[in-house]
């Protein structure tokens, strides 16, 4: 049922806003593959925090690149758009501009790569006004050939948890309010692509 739908069932109308929406099978292996093996060497940084972009491998332990469009990659932006835009016209129906680029995230067991409980929503926006306030998120899964590393969500309390069964290729898309994690990688390395859609202020 879409957001934009009329019904006269009010748990109905709470069920119009899920903590989170999947989509399966975005890539296929062999785009897939061609996406890692082409990110995964391309001169990768330690994850940061927040907008102090501040390291803390207490807290983060991932290596990233932000990818901007271009002729070569803008096949991997309109696939992702086509899924963000089709979650929210489902489940939120946030005002979004968009975003403006992709990161490329890489966890590594040898690293013990792990991300802790947050939230991608920048509370302290004021500082950065250019970019809007991030919105709605969306994580990729690039492979599968790894453990551990369970992307965890919460939509409350504690008792809430969600560990969300990612398969290769699909997509969580949430709220960016939401707390979550992903757990650390014990073996093999994770590769994902992540993005914030941004928009004005919720009024």
């Amino acid at each position: 049922m879409r957001y934009k739908s009329i019904t006269n069932n009010p748990l109905a109308r709470f069920e119009h806003f899920p903590p989170y929406g999947t989509m399966f099978d975005i890539f296929n292996d062999d785009e897939l593959k061609l996406i890692v093996d082409k990110f995964k060497s391309d001169n990768l940084v330690s994850g940061t925090l927040g907008s102090k972009n501040s390291v803390d491998h207490e807290v983060r332990i991932s290596n990233v690149k932000f990818h901007y469009p271009n002729e070569e990659n803008f096949w991997i932006f309109e696939r992702l758009n086509k899924t963000i835009e089709f979650i929210n016209e489902q489940f939120y129906n946030f005002d979004i501009y968009g975003y403006d680029s992709f990161q490329f995230t890489e966890y590594k067991s040898e690293e013990n790569g792990f991300y802790n409980w947050h939230m991608d929503t920048f509370l302290d926006v004021a500082e950065r006004p250019f970019k809007g306030m991030r919105k709605l998120s969306l994580s990729l899964l690039l492979n599968d050939d790894f453990e551990g590393g369970e992307f965890v969500i919460n939509s409350g309390e504690e008792k809430n948890l969600t560990t969300v069964p990612l398969k290769k290729g699909s997509a969580i898309v949430f709220p960016s309010f939401l707390i979550h994690k992903v757990t650390p990688v014990t073996k093999g390395n994770r590769y994902s692509l992540v993005v914030w859609a941004t928009g004005p202020k919720f009024i």
